[in-house]
């Protein structure tokens, strides 16, 4: 069913920072585009890219360019438990002739009711979608569309699919739809997680629907606890630090169970793990069905009835894993890239994440040596050891020396710099190399020469933050990836500051970023809001994964991974594919987050034949008699199907290349970096919010 046009886009789009891989950037172009994937990382992803420059042009007195209108688009759009499509967010940029549709599907908050006899609001969910239609327009395709997620917990679907949804096309054929949503607690989808607001004065006496909690006088107090917490640093700042973080995260916890508390323990925070979310993908699958069987009355046959298409990066591998475990009979294509370890994920601390992130370092003191003078940290002569030096002494001396400060030359207060921001922003270039290895040169090499007020770019005038609508920054500051992260553990999580000191020790053997880690993974201690998980995924009892029984599933899952990965290793994607019958395999050679950190036309190819010809790669194969034991290292010593990457940092994408290629594998690749482009301003996970808006 389909309904009027909703909203409307101008044409003239928000600009766009320079690429940092063009190396004709002049050094302040470089030093902002490094602070813009530092910032979408460590603040909060705004369902639209660039989400930094939309809110710096709000706030400022420059004249504010013309963006997407989300007026009232999602609040016109009645909710239904039937898909009712309405056209919206036309003439977004790079997207065509194509409109795109959206509606709002009502699913159960809780499952164990039936979504016909849930009564008030406080029983329901609305889930955000955006489809990006096949070429045949707005009749249904033949196709089954393919659902997005871009990592998280926290990441919109909808957001990606506006951005990148012409280019998913052009890799896999414009009859593919694409259909983003926002999981609950997200975007647009609601009720958001948001365990800050207000609850409404005493005299009011209607239901949650009359009397709204007050989600703007939240919001300030959220933003003075960020700044209060951010005061500790890390973990291993102070002898203080470890104590008051933790009080910090168990009394948003707290916060969290007061709220669920006022709605009746019905709030979406207690119902907001990735078991519900993958019960939310099948009941759009479902929808699916019935808005292309229209008003035929024949039910479907089980074996009818659609299956999942999905594409998932980084935590989206884990809620399609999770959604396999729970219908593995409706398993259509499932292409799960960045592969997140079930089984440390689902622990207290997921520990064995950073494996390979300080060998991501070392490549980029390799490339900057070998770049010579494309990288700004270069000096005549260098090797990678002189590189990796002259990065030490940097952070050494922010860490060790004398203060660093300086006046903002726009908003006239001190800035201090500190080692452990520097840090966290070193750790976010790690995600994307071939994008963030050139501004990360220049951010050290003017740390180095201490050319310190270049960086007043990154600290923004929190008073002007009054200016901007409470209901877009609870967008951008929300709950949704603890209430996500927290419920998804296998029990609750209760770690003493004893415990927390020990597991990041353990963790530091590992990496330097250990600290930096611990940020996000001790949110979830004291966190209460606990349901049973229908389907725990850890292999509780441990042993080699080529002994424990494969889970069977009606098509064979795709995993991808990068060689080197800073956050979900490539012996994590090894480890997941030998839980399932026949899951393919595929490694490409290159460094970042998800296969999309690099762009390769061969790994683009593996993924099109998969989904239009069901082309899988072969499982992981071991030498005979490989068991391992009760080590794990044997898993990186198998064989599976390799992928080269068609560029590298520093400008390696060769321009006269690109010019001799066929046009089919041209537009592949154009196609394949703008999906880098827009997924790199999704920070894969919420690394710690700090004071730097």
């Amino acid at each position: 069913m389909e309904k009027e046009a909703l909203g409307h886009v101008v044409a003239e789009p928000c600009p766009r920072l320079p690429h940092p891989r063009h190396r004709h950037a002049s050094r302040p172009h470089r030093l902002v585009a490094a602070a813009l994937v530092v910032l979408a990382t460590i603040c909060y992803f705004v369902p639209r890219p660039n989400w930094y420059w939309d809110l710096y042009y709000r706030l400022s007195d420059k004249p504010r360019c013309i963006g997407i209108s989300v007026d009232n688009i999602w609040d016109s759009i009645t909710p239904s438990t039937n898909l009712e499509w309405h056209d919206c967010y036309r003439n977004i940029p790079g997207s065509g002739d194509l409109s795109f549709k959206c509606a709002r599907l009502t699913v159960p908050l809780d499952y164990s009711k039936d979504v016909n006899d849930l009564g008030g609001s406080d029983n329901k969910v609305h889930l955000a979608l955006v489809l990006r239609p096949a070429r045949n327009g707005s009749s249904a395709s033949s196709k089954p569309p393919m659902l997005i997620n871009p990592g998280g917990p926290g990441g919109s679907g909808t957001a990606v699919t506006l951005y990148m949804g012409s280019a998913i096309q052009a890799v896999f054929g414009d009859d593919q739809p694409v259909l983003g949503f926002d999981p609950r607690g997200i975007g647009y989808t609601t009720p958001l997680a948001d365990c800050w607001a207000m609850p409404p004065p005493s005299s009011c006496t209607g239901d949650h629907s009359e009397c709204p909690d007050d989600a703007g006088k939240g919001m300030q107090h959220r933003m003075e606890w960020m700044k209060q917490n951010g005061a500790y640093g890390f973990i291993n700042t102070s002898d203080i630090s470890l104590k008051y973080l933790d009080a910090g995260h168990r009394g948003v916890n707290k916060l969290c169970t007061a709220r669920d508390g006022r709605h009746g323990g019905k709030s979406i925070l207690r119902h907001a793990s990735t078991a519900h979310v993958a019960r939310d993908m099948l009941s759009i699958v479902d929808a699916w069905d019935r808005w292309v069987d229209g008003d035929s009355i024949k039910q479907r046959e089980e074996s009818e009835k659609s299956k999942l298409t999905y594409w998932g990066f980084s935590y989206g591998t884990y809620l399609g894993i999770k959604f396999a475990s729970m219908f593995p009979d409706r398993v259509g294509r499932l292409m799960l890239d960045g592969v997140v370890d079930a089984d440390y994920y689902e622990s207290p601390v997921w520990a064995e994440s950073l494996l390979d992130t300080d060998k991501i370092l070392y490549v980029f003191f390799e490339s900057c040596a070998d770049a010579g003078s494309k990288c700004a940290l270069y000096r005549e002569g260098d090797t990678p050891e002189s590189v990796s030096e002259r990065y030490h002494a940097v952070i050494d001396r922010l860490q060790y020396g004398a203060p660093v400060s300086f006046t903002h030359p726009d908003y006239f207060y001190p800035v201090v710099l500190t080692s452990e921001l520097f840090r966290v922003m070193i750790f976010s270039f790690l995600y994307s190399p071939m994008q963030a290895f050139s501004g990360m040169a220049f951010m050290l090499d003017d740390l180095y020469e201490e050319r310190y007020e270049r960086f007043g770019l990154m600290f923004g005038d929190l008073a002007q933050m009054c200016l901007v609508d409470p209901g877009s920054l609870v967008m951008l500051l929300n709950d949704a990836q603890r209430a996500i992260m927290c419920s998804d553990k296998s029990a609750p999580v209760n770690q003493s500051p004893a415990e927390i000191k020990s597991s990041w020790e353990t963790m530091a053997t590992k990496s330097q970023f250990a600290d930096v880690w611990m940020s996000i993974m001790m949110q979830c201690n004291g966190w209460d809001l606990f349901e049973k998980d229908p389907l725990a995924l850890s292999n509780a009892q441990g042993g080699a994964e080529d002994k424990i029984p494969k889970m069977n599933t009606s098509f064979p899952i795709l995993f991808l991974s990068n060689t080197l990965d800073p956050v979900t290793p490539l012996k994590a994607a090894v480890k997941m594919a030998l839980r399932f019958e026949g899951a393919g395999l595929l490694e490409q050679k290159s460094a970042g987050h998800c296969t999309n950190a690099a762009a390769s036309r061969c790994t683009a190819k593996v993924l099109r034949g998969y989904i239009n010809h069901g082309k899988v790669p072969p499982p992981p194969k071991f030498p005979k008699g490989s068991d391992g034991g009760d080590d794990d290292e044997y898993l990186l010593k198998g064989e599976w199907t390799i992928c080269e990457a068609d560029e590298g940092p520093f400008g390696a994408l060769d321009e006269d290349d690109v010019a001799a290629m066929e046009e089919d594998d041209r537009r592949l690749l154009e196609a394949l970096l703008t999906i880098q482009g827009v997924l790199k301003d999704v920070p894969k996970w919420e690394i710690q919010k700090r004071s730097v808006i």
